[in-house]
């Protein structure tokens, strides 16, 4: 019997609810000095709602973004428009990128390169991400480090928290993962129940869940496929060196070779 091939996550579904448990700040400071450090354009891939990208047009970065899913721009442009913002948007796969500009910082946050599953396709998004560059431009990748981050895949439920909602609703998600080494690939589900104020059950979604967790070699093998060469790496957004066991992310520095 043949394995169904797995899925990209498909992130319109939970769109209209993502930055009510997808609120963290701890990488923005790192995000800020790297891109402050660039005097050229700057390109966000994976952009999602904006979570990175506002700070960042805030401290007055000339910033484009793109992400392949149209819900989640659409709530990226509500903000802009609410904010009296603007920047170039694209709706593009990362492996098929296409656009005029070279840019001097191209990155990709929250280990999002992990969503694309397929070999050839990490090929293709690498190659067009280096095309992308100008010849002195910065690549920076981020990718969780998997002995730590696959501590909790055992196939049960785990909570991931509870959120308040703007309309007095309360969002609880949990999540379901499994792991399988040889493919390196983590599988399962995430489920979000939102509750009305009086405890009533009122919204219920699953979201199919599946990412690649790159090993530190199979990843340095990829990037050096490309044409990258390894300026610097980190185990945090502090900038600490990586630890195999214990680093929560493995952060590239990639430059042009």
């Amino acid at each position: 019997m043949n394995r169904r091939t797995p899925e990209p996550i498909r992130f319109d579904r939970v769109a209209d609810i993502y930055d009510n448990y997808v609120n963290i700040d701890f990488d923005i400071p790192f995000w800020l000095q790297e891109a402050r450090a660039v005097r050229g354009k700057v390109l966000e891939l994976a952009c999602g709602t904006g979570r990175v990208s506002l700070p960042l047009l805030s401290a007055g970065v000339d910033l484009s973004c793109v992400d392949y899913s149209p819900g989640m721009l659409a709530q990226f442009r509500k903000k802009l428009e609410a904010r009296q913002f603007s920047c170039p948007i694209y709706c593009q796969d990362i492996a098929a990128l296409t656009l005029t500009d070279r840019f001097e910082l191209i990155f990709i946050p929250f280990h999002s390169f992990s969503e694309i599953l397929d070999k050839q396709k990490q090929r293709d998004a690498l190659l067009r991400i280096h095309s992308h560059l100008t010849a002195q431009g910065t690549f920076i990748c981020t990718l969780q480090n998997p002995p730590v981050r696959t501590a909790s895949m055992d196939g049960k439920s785990h909570r991931v928290g509870e959120f308040g909602m703007q309309n007095g609703r309360k969002l609880f998600v949990t999540s379901t993962l499994t792991f399988d080494p040889a493919a390196h690939l983590a599988s399962g589900e995430q489920l979000y129940e939102q509750f009305s104020q009086d405890n009533r059950l009122i919204d219920r979604r699953r979201l199919d869940v599946n990412f690649h967790l790159f090993s530190r070699t199979e990843f340095e093998a990829l990037v050096d496929e490309a044409g990258f060469v390894t300026q610097a790496f980190y185990g945090d957004y502090d900038r600490h060196p990586f630890e195999q066991e214990t680093s929560p992310f493995m952060i590239w520095k990639l430059i042009n070779r």
